[in-house]
């Protein structure tokens, strides 16, 4: 006798889920994929891996827009020979200096969140990069009017 599969109403349709879509979908929207509700998903290690990327980059976006006690001030940014984005930025009250290695579409994903927020530009490469990895995630509608 063989036993029906079973099904989870938190495992994502449509197979596995793009690691940079779901990352940027993280960092824009954390809501959309919570780790209550796709708890299964999350139990995948790429997917946690991803999650854990995503609250990294939204840690440094809170510092950057001054959401916590104090506000950083982003003091350069260099792109290293691998392709990661350095970072280094300044919380001046609290005399604390910190760099962080993004790669590629985490960088852009925080210049779309800062853009979004009111703090910075955003280049047609980043805004393209982040809304070609929503897109690979499956029916997520991705407009200019949101950026």
């Amino acid at each position: 006798m063989s036993q029906a599969p079973q099904h989870t109403s938190d495992a994502p349709r449509g197979g596995p889920l793009d690691p940079d879509g779901l990352l940027c979908a993280l960092v824009l929207v954390p809501p959309t994929f919570s780790r209550n509700r796709f708890f299964a998903m999350f139990q995948d290690p790429v997917a946690g891996k991803v999650r854990r990327r995503a609250a990294r980059v939204r840690g440094i976006i809170r510092q950057l827009l001054g959401q916590g006690r104090q506000k950083a001030e982003l003091t350069g940014e260099a792109v290293l020979d691998d392709g990661q984005v350095l970072l280094r930025f300044r919380v001046e009250g609290l005399s604390y200096d910190r760099t962080a290695a993004l790669t590629q579409i985490e960088a852009a994903a925080l210049r779309y969140a800062l853009h979004r927020a009111g703090s910075g530009g955003l280049d047609d490469a980043d805004k393209a990069l982040v809304e070609q990895a929503l897109s690979r995630l499956g029916g997520v509608a991705v407009t200019s009017a949101q950026s």
